[in-house]
């Protein structure tokens, strides 16, 4: 299919950037949808001199989405906002935005749509709210337009991740690291830039129209494994205890009165439950990736946590 121009919402936030600059490496023109494109301008550098440009556009403001993807052949939403706060809610964003963006796509005219997500939005019902609006998100994409491909990712680490850098901070400066639930609970953590390139690739491929993919790394970690690999990333000795979650609950309800919450209740539950491929789903082999581990990642951006920084030179084993 011959895509030249894409409009990427979320274009700024940890995967997608990842986004934009797969796209852009493929030839592509790319719209980075944002409030704020002011603050988007580091986006540019993904590409050549004027192939991606900032624009901006509120999921909130329908009109304005459909002029950030006026003359796009395709579409991506890597829109999300990680706790629900005033009128940046969870169904403003995750819900309403991808209504917006998919009656905006069918009335353009665009060839495709990309719409990240993430592995357990199938339950609009569900208990989290959190995972209760991407399960309405994908409704309301596959309601909206004829041929959505969605890709639902696990846990997502990278550069400004908010799971291992949270550890690596904990790791730094807590005496005890807690197992909170006894760290059980499974997950296979993708590397932010492979879903890039996944996206990319389901683009290139018209046969992943009406597809869905679920994206995990190659490896499935309990949380106690995840953090024994911070450790070892970090070259840090600390000692684990398993403790109960309800205390967890209690800080994280009080939390979520602060301007930006370390943790909500949502996340919490996140933390303590499986979130891992599903046998026999589609995923990153469908899509010719072949997804890079945590352990060859990590190290470019957890030295910091250190014992003296990026100046110890002892590289983790």
């Amino acid at each position: 299919m011959d895509i030249r121009q894409v409009t990427v919402f979320g274009g700024t936030g940890m995967v997608g950037r990842h986004v934009v600059r797969a796209l852009a490496e493929r030839g592509m023109r790319v719209r980075v949808a944002v409030r704020h494109p002011e603050l988007a301008d580091f986006t540019r550098l993904a590409g050549d001199v004027g192939q991606v440009m900032p624009m901006r556009a509120n999921l909130r403001f329908p009109r304005s989405v459909a002029a950030a993807i006026e003359g796009s052949d395709a579409v991506v939403n890597a829109a999300g906002v990680p706790f629900s706060r005033g009128r940046q809610s969870y169904d403003a964003v995750h819900a309403q935005g991808a209504r917006a963006i998919a009656e905006a796509s069918t009335a353009a005219g665009v060839k495709r749509v990309v719409h990240v997500s993430g592995i357990g939005a199938d339950d609009p019902r569900s208990a989290n709210r959190f995972v209760a609006s991407k399960a309405m998100a994908e409704h309301e994409m596959n309601r909206g337009f004829p041929a959505v491909t969605i890709l639902r990712p696990s846990v997502v680490f990278g550069p400004g991740d908010k799971l291992f850098n949270a550890l690596g901070a904990a790791v730094r400066m807590a005496p005890v690291m807690p197992l909170i639930g006894g760290g059980t609970a499974r997950s296979q953590p993708v590397y932010a830039g492979d879903i890039g390139l996944a996206v990319a690739a389901a683009l290139a491929d018209d046969q992943t129209r009406f597809g869905l993919y679920e994206l995990g790394g190659p490896r499935v970690y309990t949380f106690a494994e995840l953090l024994t690999l911070t450790l070892r990333m970090t070259g840090r000795t600390k000692r684990t205890i398993g403790v109960p979650a309800w205390p967890f609950r209690i800080a994280a309800f009080f939390a979520e009165f602060l301007p930006v919450p370390p943790i909500t209740r949502d996340q919490l539950d996140l933390l303590l439950r499986d979130n891992v491929v599903g046998a026999g789903r589609p995923g990153f082999a469908e899509l010719g990736i072949a997804p890079r581990t945590a352990e060859s990642i990590l190290p470019s951006y957890l030295d910091r946590f250190r014992a003296i920084g990026r100046y110890d030179l002892a590289a983790p084993v």
